[in-house]
């Protein structure tokens, strides 16, 4: 009989235990750890003649600033698809619309570039041949069409580099918007081939209230 209370005794302390367990807080993805702060990087595009704009991203870098003098800083990567993985997007549908590229927590610090790898890009322009028989018809702009590509110089190895300081803080969410001006970026050699020559804008905005220094 004693042998059966025991054992009652322990299955109820047992069920209380596992209830306490469920009701303690976690750290949620939403949660930022002490000593880092959220960073969200969106891309967006400023409006272009162009049908599609496409080019394909493998991975976003920022690099941290120095803070002695001769520091010449690190690199860290904010984020990396794997390969065959990479996202493609279509800049021409991001005119007045956003999309996520980074949501992430990082180390707190002063960074001061972005770097961006592009493996490759594409156009689609509405073709100048009036015979329309062998041509395709984009469905949306009812025009035919005509794809290229577009030569990117030296952003797959070494990425593109975009000079914008920015601040990641303790508890707070900097968000950065990278405007990519398709209409400027592609450019038109006399041979007829096409290049690309970013013209981007960076903005930042911080999200989240930042503690005032206590006065000794």
């Amino acid at each position: 009989m004693k042998k059966y209370f025991i054992i009652l005794a322990l299955l109820v302390f047992t069920i209380f235990l596992s209830g306490c367990i469920n009701i303690l807080p976690t750290s949620g993805e939403d949660s930022i750890t002490p000593g880092n702060g959220r960073l969200k990087i969106y891309l967006t595009d400023t409006p272009g003649d162009y049908l599609e704009v496409n080019i394909t991203i493998s991975k976003i870098e920022a690099h941290i600033a120095g803070e002695e003098e001769g520091d010449e800083g690190i690199w860290v990567v904010l984020k990396e698809w794997p390969s065959g993985e990479e996202p493609t997007f279509d800049l021409i549908k991001l005119q007045d619309v956003s999309e996520l590229l980074v949501d992430g927590i990082f180390e707190i610090g002063k960074y001061n570039q972005l770097r961006i790898f592009i493996t490759k890009s594409s156009i689609k322009v509405e073709s100048e041949v009036i015979e329309e028989n062998d041509k395709e018809i984009d469905i949306v702009n009812e025009v035919p069409f005509e794809i290229f590509d577009v030569e990117i110089p030296s952003a797959y190895q070494t990425g593109i580099k975009l000079i914008h300081p920015f601040e990641i803080i303790d508890g707070i969410t900097t968000e950065l918007t990278i405007d990519f001006d398709a209409e400027k970026s592609i450019i038109k050699t006399g041979n007829g081939n096409y290049k690309l020559k970013p013209t981007i804008k960076i903005t930042s905005t911080y999200t989240g209230e930042i503690e005032e220094p206590v006065e000794e």
